[in-house]
């Protein structure tokens, strides 16, 4: 009897205590496109869209005063979520995006730079912080222009330390971001 006790002390504590922390994953891009839109129909080639960040796993972490770093991570291809987004807010904003580089008005690229979620549980308004950084570059004939976007948020959510968690606010920053960076090519 007191060998079961043990057994079952030692299975609460080991299985109490173990921490998962489950990848995120993003949502595709609804359309949610309301910004302003193209005057004419131009035509956009989009060249590519690259995730230049070190780790693409990482998107985050917690922010304690804890020496070991509890990381939030993700296995999603942002390039290709970001590329798949883009590509139906262009169609909403009036954009033909059919086209080859050499028939198209306009050329992008895009660079995925930097993906960053900061969450800390010693707040009581913001405790969620998240920006993305995103690098486009436009050319128009032989005019280069490059253009640099920084989507910030934050928001108050309940105490977690899951990446499955942080999912509807970092689709919030994505959608926002590509939003922002239709509005400015609909200038053009």
């Amino acid at each position: 009897m007191k060998h079961l006790l043990f057994v079952a002390m030692a299975l609460l504590l080991f299985s109490g205590c173990a921490y998962k922390n489950e990848a995120l994953t993003l949502e595709s891009y609804k359309a949610e496109y309301a910004g302003p839109l193209s005057k004419d129909k131009k035509t956009i080639y989009l060249r590519t869209v690259k995730d230049l960040r070190a780790n693409k796993s990482i998107i985050g972490y917690i922010d304690q005063k804890s020496p070991t770093t509890i990381n939030f991570y993700s296995n999603e291809n942002f390039a290709e979520k970001y590329s798949e987004g883009l590509g139906y807010a262009l169609n909403l904003a009036g954009f033909n995006i059919d086209a080859t580089a050499q028939e198209a008005s306009l050329v992008v690229e895009v660079y995925i730079k930097d993906i960053e979620l900061i969450y800390n549980d010693k707040n009581f308004d913001t405790n969620l912080k998240g920006e993305i950084e995103i690098e486009v570059i436009v050319r128009k004939g032989d005019e280069v222009i490059t253009q640099n976007f920084r989507q910030k948020g934050g928001k108050w959510i309940a105490p977690s330390h899951s990446s499955k968690d942080l999912e509807p606010f970092l689709y919030t920053l994505f959608a926002d971001s590509i939003d922002q960076i239709v509005t400015r090519l609909t200038r053009f």
